[in-house]
């Protein structure tokens, strides 16, 4: 593991291009880091993007791949409007992994849809980004056009505790040319409320022409689908044939 995460994750601070050490929050774990670092062995993608910087912390954990890898120049692709005081760049500069990121200080939908028109490629996406369900629907439908067979595309902050993120991940989850390829973090539910959640289930379950009242919801549980966890990586096994009437609950 590189030295600046080591610390980072001793000390719970980043240093910053002043010199100076802040508090971090709501940031990437060690354990979701080596998370993504394996599917990244297992996968072995040339180019990869990233929707969401903030301070850089899975940047650093993926930027130490395309190193190992021996990637091209700018191989790794960052979408963040904001520049959070410099402090990714200058902890990438200082690792000197620089050369393999492109880091675009623009909005996702200024970004994702030019790369489509500009016919580019990746094999691996990570979405870390605003909790909105049409911006990360959004993010997913371009990154979807620009993804390679085989390749993945992993979403962060599921498993329920950001009901937009999970809308995403539960249409995602219908789709036919996609399936689950790995998953991390399983969420943990107090037992009263578990409880409560399988009783609801059961009840909903037997309700009579659900379908036809509500053809549009899906009644399964994120427990029943496999989604119920905070990390989860999805495949691209296929190209999209869907024909032009196709929908699905989700």
């Amino acid at each position: 593991m590189l030295k600046t995460l080591e610390n980072i994750f001793l000390s719970s601070q980043i240093e910053t291009p002043d010199k100076h050490f802040v508090k971090i929050h709501s940031n990437t774990s060690k354990e979701q880091g080596l998370f993504l670092q394996r599917i990244f062995d297992e996968i072995k993608p040339k180019k990869t993007l990233e929707v969401g910087l903030a301070y850089g912390i899975s940047t650093l954990f993926i930027l130490e791949k395309h190193r190992e890898y021996l990637s091209i120049p700018k191989s790794h692709i960052v979408i963040e409007p904001f520049p959070w005081d410099g402090v990714a760049e200058y902890n990438i500069q200082k690792e000197s992994l620089s050369a393999f990121v492109d880091i675009k200080y623009l909005k996702s939908d200024e970004v994702l849809p030019r790369l489509f028109y500009e016919n580019q490629h990746i094999q691996y996406a990570y979405i870390d980004t605003t909790k909105n369900f049409d911006t990360v629907l959004h993010d997913f439908y371009f990154i979807d056009k620009i993804l390679d067979l085989n390749g993945v595309v992993i979403f962060d902050d599921c498993g329920g505790t950001w009901p937009g993120v999970q809308r995403v991940v539960r249409f995602v989850n219908t789709l036919p040319h996609y399936k689950i390829y790995a998953m991390h973090n399983k969420q943990k539910i107090a037992l009263k409320k578990n409880t409560m959640k399988k009783i609801i289930s059961i009840i909903l379950g037997f309700l009579p022409f659900k379908k036809v009242l509500y053809p549009t919801i899906c009644f399964k549980s994120d427990s029943e689908l496999g989604l119920d966890y905070a990390c989860i990586a999805f495949q691209k096994h296929s190209h999209d044939k869907r024909e032009w009437n196709w929908d699905s609950a989700f």
